[in-house]
């Protein structure tokens, strides 16, 4: 709880929830009861389902949301976090510092076609991830070709967990199109989707990547009404797939850089280097931006991986400079810029759960970014008619899919008059 009131106190002009969210995805969240019983009812589609399938344990919900004014939070379970989530004698959920109570909490109710199958007996819940209510993320691949190579992107988790989810038949590495067409639908039976986003797994071959998530999405678009967002999650698309995308109904594209330093992107994103490169990777979101539009394309960027304390690293100080002057140079061209906070594990390049840099990092980073985007207008372009606001469309700032990021919040929570102090 110190550490808690230090951070309230060094960014007093931070909107209380976005302090916490910050510092519940970097400290995560500790499992108790309670947690567990929420994820009897509760969406726990994400990155941890794989830990639920391999420990053959019960699986937490996939994210909480602040019942005041719906800021969505990933949970990662970390038995020495400070931060529980207990239910009180009324069934209500709140969120605990200590002792302290920050307010109630909920989360996305289970849907019920997370226990169906298709009829080739494929699992829903393996073929769709729940983000929030009304969002669903496909994953047209749960491979990663770079990994079975040795060059997965250093700090990646999915790409060793998929890898051992395919050879454990909990996942298949290439699904049928129409098998995950007929997983969406069945879903929209259950839910009112408006956001649908295709992402997942990597191939050398980015053409061949391409034609697969255009099949994919068309597959799906021959099943059910277009939603009122479809996103693109992937590698860097050469512009005449792009345009083919956009012609199926993309509205938005995200390629995500991950590192920005120019020396530390090759040894880092070893796979990507060889398949495109840090150069045309930042042109290909450069043409993005000529097809789809300002406020329609993005990147992210795994926030404090470049200042690893690793020999050859950027010290903590270095790396918020760097990042900064990158978002700026890419927000310049259109391109709207996002980080997540780096989630270390020993699987992932024998990086240990403490290296990440500290929650003041992050802090400053995410406020930097918000300047800028304040400062080039780019709220603008992404809808918000002012701060203190839920965006007008999902799409690139969609607080339920990026529960996993807190730059999202900014300009929702700044000036907003039901956030509480």
């Amino acid at each position: 709880m110190r550490y808690l009131e230090k951070l309230l106190k060094e960014f007093a002009d931070t909107p209380r929830n976005i302090i916490l969210h910050a510092d519940v995805l970097r400290r995560g969240v500790k499992p108790n009861q309670d947690l567990i019983e929420a994820g009897e009812t509760s969406c726990v589609t994400g990155l941890f389902k794989f830990q639920a399938f391999f420990e053959k344990s019960k699986p937490f919900p996939s994210m909480f949301h602040f019942k005041a004014d719906e800021t969505s939070v990933d949970i990662k379970p970390d038995p020495r976090s400070p931060y529980e989530i207990r239910k009180d004698g009324d069934g209500k959920y709140h969120l605990f510092c200590g002792d302290e109570n920050f307010g109630e909490v909920k989360f996305t109710k289970r849907p019920s076609y997370t226990d169906k199958k298709t009829s080739d007996g494929q699992s829903c819940a393996a073929l769709l991830l729940q983000r929030g209510p009304f969002c669903i993320m496909v994953n047209p691949l749960d491979f990663c070709a770079y990994f079975k190579k040795g060059e997965a992107c250093k700090y990646c988790i999915l790409a060793a967990l998929m890898d051992l989810g395919v050879k454990e038949d909990f996942v298949k590495p290439i699904v049928d199109p129409k098998t995950i067409a007929e997983a969406v639908a069945m879903a929209t039976e259950d839910i009112n989707l408006k956001d649908l986003k295709l992402c997942g797994g990597a191939l050398y071959d980015i053409k061949k990547e391409a034609q697969y998530y255009k099949k994919c999405l068309e597959a799906i678009l021959e099943r059910i009404d277009p939603p009122e967002e479809i996103q693109i999650f992937s590698q860097a698309f050469d512009e005449e797939d792009q345009k083919d995308l956009k012609e199926l109904g993309a509205k938005n594209m995200i390629f995500n850089l991950e590192v920005w330093d120019e020396r530390l992107w090759p040894e880092l994103l070893p796979g990507k280097t060889k398949a495109i490169g840090r150069e045309e990777w930042i042109n290909r979101l450069t043409k993005a931006v000529d097809i789809f539009g300002r406020g329609h394309v993005g990147t992210g960027f795994v926030g404090g991986f470049e200042c690893a304390p690793r020999p050859g690293f950027l010290s903590q100080d270095e790396a918020l400079k760097s990042y900064l002057s990158g978002f700026e140079f890419l927000i310049e061209r259109g391109i709207v810029p996002h980080f997540t906070c780096w989630l270390a594990m020993p699987i992932c390049g024998g990086f240990q759960v403490d290296d990440p840099p500290p929650t003041e990092f992050y802090l400053r980073l995410g406020q930097g970014l918000h300047e800028l985007l304040e400062k080039h207008g780019v709220y603008r372009d992404l809808g918000f008619p002012r701060m203190g606001v839920d965006p007008p469309t999902l799409g690139l700032y969609c607080y339920y899919c990026f529960s996993m990021t807190f730059s999202r919040d900014y300009p929702r929570l700044i000036g907003r008059k039901d956030q509480k102090p």
